[in-house]
């Protein structure tokens, strides 16, 4: 198989958001329904077809843990794009996401950013509504996804925008047949 970009990405957000468990419904197509805290980063590949475009997504799941955060500008570092996830269980996680997003800023620079809110499958227990979520994003202009690993909606899609973004910036950017 011929690929034709290699992108890394990293997916951020506070602890226990569902970072993990979405990446890895993503690579693998199931749901862990055991929680494994990230211990730094986790790192994961996937091949995705996009049109004719084969590309390799390596993705960085990183700890969202406060006391891994002094490793965070090792695993972002050449990161191209991020995902950054809240729980709508959890309103302090979405009350953070302007720390992730400082963050992404300050290591990435400015690289195409997801908003994915995790774990659509437990209305009963939602405190941020999904209107405040496409409102962040709005306001930001980036992708907004409500997500579940556990029944699979939208599990896929918030990896597919991100990797879109990111050839649409490196065709812009940079020449053709080069891997990245």
């Amino acid at each position: 198989m011929t690929v034709d970009y290699l992108f890394k990405t990293i997916v951020v957000g506070d602890g226990a958001v569902g970072k993990t468990t979405l990446t890895q419904k993503f690579i693998t197509g199931k749901f862990r329904s055991k929680y494994k805290m990230t211990l730094g980063v986790d790192l994961s590949v996937k091949f995705l077809k996009i049109k004719q475009t084969i590309v390799k997504l390596q993705i960085w799941d990183t700890g969202g843990q406060e006391r891994f955060h002094y490793v965070s500008p090792v695993y972002y570092r050449g990161a191209l794009g991020a995902l950054c996830c809240y729980d709508i269980t959890k309103r302090t996680s979405f009350e953070n996401l302007p720390k992730w997003f400082s963050n992404v800023e300050r290591y990435c620079g400015n690289i195409p950013i997801v908003l994915v809110a995790t774990k659509k499958d437990l209305e009963e227990f939602r405190t941020v509504k999904e209107e405040e979520g496409r409102s962040f994003a709005k306001e930001k202009g980036i992708y907004f996804f409500e997500t579940s690993a556990n029944s699979g909606i939208n599990s896929k899609k918030p990896f597919f925008a991100l990797a879109k973004q990111i050839i649409e910036n490196v065709k812009r950017v940079k020449p053709q047949n080069r891997v990245f």
